[in-house]
């Protein structure tokens, strides 16, 4: 009984022990973010942007609803606006760009979608821009008020 525990064991740790091995050949985001970071700080030149509105309030909703709504960024700089990501400050706010460069002059719209299962109260959200701005990130906010099931 004993050697069959200590050969279970010794079974377990060789198991967990070659779980571990960690790919030498990985790249880790920040490493990909510091290899694209001098490209668009160097290559590309800043522009400046307007929003049709910087916070979008949906008022009261039913916990579990999924809600939906546009903001339009306007390229109102000299140089192309590339819009390199978008995202949410939880995975409960997805926004979607439709076009990632914008010529000056032109518009595209952030469709940004809100579920609120599990949600309740008063919530604000960000929604996160990095582009070739000044500020490299620009933001704007979705408020919403859900009332629990």
């Amino acid at each position: 009984m004993k050697k069959l525990i200590r050969t279970l064991l010794v079974g377990c740790l060789l198991v967990s022990f070659s779980c571990k091995k960690k790919d030498e050949n990985a790249i880790s985001n920040s490493e990909m973010q510091n290899e694209a970071k001098p490209y668009v700080e160097s290559e590309v030149g800043k522009t400046k942007v307007e929003f049709d509105r910087l916070v979008h309030n949906f008022g009261k909703i039913e916990q579990g609803e999924v809600v939906e709504t546009t903001f339009h960024i306007k390229n109102v700089g000299d140089n192309d606006l590339y819009i390199l990501d978008a995202h949410g400050s939880c995975g409960c706010t997805v926004p979607q760009v439709e076009k990632d460069v914008v010529k000056p002059g032109d518009s595209t719209p952030i469709n940004v979608k809100f579920d609120s299962n599990g949600k309740k109260g008063d919530l604000t959200k960000t929604i996160n821009i990095r582009c070739n701005t000044e500020n490299a990130i620009e933001q704007v906010k979705i408020k919403v008020s859900i009332k629990a099931k």
